[in-house]
């Protein structure tokens, strides 16, 4: 898509299960790239390695893009911190600049959890798709909504309202934000620009300590210290020996 382009129209649903699993059923059925759905309201949404994400009515932007990458399969894993980078660009310019990328896919503002982004490949035999989500809290504060947050959330959590507050909180001119803001980015991405340079600032590894959660492996302590190729997070043990983590839950600063 060139610059210039305009963008198929963003479809807006007062409820879905999720946006994930429309963008899907859209992209088997030969929507074309860059199909957004918004839902007011998910009532299923999900996050990383499946975890329910919670997204109530009227309080976020609960988004998913359809994405066709032209590039090898085993690329696509630094999707989502390139759309990670492009969502905290559209966020710095519409006010609210204190927003930190965390590898894999999460955005925090004061050690609180603003947002993530959930990048999901499927194919058939007609061709493979990304169906990239992309959850921010907007506004928590005015109908009390954080009351009603799952208990393990509710102090971890912040919206825009807080962070910001931003000059713009309808959803679908924050979408338009970030898509703009993408659409530049997966561009480089796909004539094979290097994620580091991709990312540029918008993600701070280098020496910082981390706990790495993996599932039936005891908590891997260590440093990192950068990016692999496909988006791989690089950790360094008290021995010396360079991991490289695909997928896993990571305390950072520990």
């Amino acid at each position: 898509m060139e610059n210039d382009t305009p963008f198929p129209s963003i479809e807006i649903f007062e409820v879905l299960t999720s946006t994930l699993d429309s963008i899907h059923q859209a992209a088997a059925e030969g929507a074309p790239e860059w199909t957004t759905h918004i839902a007011r309201e998910q009532t299923k949404g999900r996050g990383q390695q499946a975890r329910p994400w919670w997204s109530p009515s009227g309080a976020g932007l609960w988004m998913s893009t359809l994405l066709r990458p032209r590039t090898s399969r085993k690329t696509w894993g630094g999707i989502a911190l390139v759309a990670g980078a492009a969502t905290r660009s559209a966020l710095r310019s519409l006010g609210v600049k204190t927003v930190e990328l965390r590898w894999p896919n999460d955005l925090y503002v004061d050690s609180r959890k603003l947002g993530g982004i959930l990048a999901e490949s499927r194919s058939l035999s007609t061709g493979a798709w990304i169906s990239l989500g992309i959850g921010i809290n907007i506004d928590l504060e005015s109908s009390e909504l954080r009351k009603e947050a799952p208990g393990d959330l509710r102090d971890t959590i912040i919206c825009l309202r807080e962070a910001g507050p931003p000059s713009e909180s309808e959803p679908e001119i924050i979408a338009l934000s970030i898509l703009e803001e993408l659409r530049n980015l997966y561009k480089r991405f796909q004539r094979g620009e290097a994620l580091a340079e991709l990312l540029g600032e918008s993600l701070c590894l280098d020496g910082r300590k981390v706990s790495v959660e993996r599932s039936g492996e005891i908590a891997l302590l260590g440093t990192a210290t950068g990016l692999g190729n496909n988006g791989e997070l690089l950790v360094t043990d008290e021995k010396g020996t360079i991991h490289e983590i695909v997928t896993a839950g990571v305390s950072w600063d520990v």
